[in-house]
């Protein structure tokens, strides 16, 4: 095109028309003998079938059934009745190679090569779907490796079915629950629960697994549900909702009871006094209720709970300190500290 523009430039001068003719006969018949760049830039005539797979590395079965599913159709018949192929062909061939080694079935490449879809649609959705089955994939091999640590055949079956579980479906277990023990009516805990909820990474370890597994048995018994609701309602009829304060307090517990319950110290000691007295601090709680206060962590203190949120920490790959596994243990030191300093 660049020789022609400038050839033209030059003729422009004062050539008469038959000279600039006979100038310009040569790049005109380079044009016309252009072809894609697939042919090679050089016209290619007419190919049967056979011409076509050599040039495609595709076989002539292959060729033929893209034909006969009309992904590819021939352009003519020889005289001697052959299929045979355009240039385009060649182009058309190798994207159709390209787009089934990556996955793509017939019927969407039908709708590309139809300008019915563009290439990118396809390919957004096709990647899609190849990330839910990387996924699956992923979750599958964790359960493989569970296979050969567990004995029960009962335990891989139950592992089985809910690793197939889709990220919505493990969703409504927990939705389930806290809308068994919650209802409807607005609750700042089952908010922070719902915040808070499991969700499996794409590649989850045997850990996660079996930690999900184990969630999902917890959130579905119907003892915990009904143990849930009678905590949910009488923290419902004892007053507001957590404030910072408790929520600190709690926290407190957690980094002062434990270690010292972890020590084997004496409840009724005058050590664990000061650690009470350390928690107290950072809440309204006064000295004399003491006694109530321990009646109601009594009455809170499900160890299941305390699982339930051991389990979530595994799942969703929290450090162990967010969720410790004796964080029951911590709460009952304290309810005893405190009946006996009451």
């Amino acid at each position: 095109i660049a020789m022609r523009n400038r050839a033209e430039a030059i003729l422009d001068h004062g050539v008469s028309p038959l000279l600039r003719t006979q100038l310009l006969s040569p790049i005109n018949n380079f044009n016309q003998a252009l072809d894609s760049p697939l042919g090679g830039y050089v016209k290619i005539k007419a190919m049967l079938i056979g011409q076509l797979a050599s040039k495609t590395g595709l076989s002539v079965r292959t060729l033929r059934y893209y034909a006969d599913a009309g992904v590819l159709p021939e352009e003519g018949r020889s005289e001697a009745g052959y299929r045979t192929y355009g240039a385009k062909a060649v182009a058309k061939a190798r994207l159709v190679r390209a787009l089934r080694d990556l996955g793509v079935g017939l019927d969407d490449i039908k709708r590309v090569l139809a300008d019915e879809q563009t290439l990118d649609e396809i390919a957004r959705r096709h990647a899609k779907a190849l990330d839910a089955q990387i996924r699956i994939l992923r979750l599958r091999r964790s359960v493989l490796h569970l296979f050969i640590e567990s004995k029960s055949s009962k335990e891989l079956e139950l592992m089985t079915d809910m690793a197939r579980l889709s990220n919505d479906e493990r969703r409504k277990i927990v939705d389930d629950y806290l809308d068994a023990v919650f209802g409807e009516s607005p609750n700042g805990v089952a908010e922070r629960m719902r915040m808070a909820a499991p969700e499996l990474p794409e590649d989850p370890t045997p850990e996660q697994i079996a930690a999900w597994v184990e969630l999902a048995e917890l959130l579905m018994d119907p003892d915990f549900i009904e143990s849930s609701r009678k905590m949910a309602d009488r923290a419902q009829s004892e007053g507001p909702q957590p404030d910072a304060e408790q929520f600190e307090m709690g926290k407190a517990v957690g980094e002062l009871a434990g270690p010292a319950n972890r020590a084997g110290m004496d409840p009724s000691s005058i050590t664990a006094l000061e650690i009470v007295e350390q928690i107290e601090a950072l809440g309204a709680q006064d000295p004399e209720d003491r006694s109530s206060a321990a009646e109601r962590i009594e009455a809170f203190t499900d160890r299941r709970v305390a699982r339930y949120w051991r389990l979530v920490g595994i799942v969703n790959g929290w450090p162990p300190n967010q969720a410790p596994d004796d964080v029951a243990d911590a709460w009952e030191w304290y309810a005893k500290a405190l009946r006996s300093h009451a």
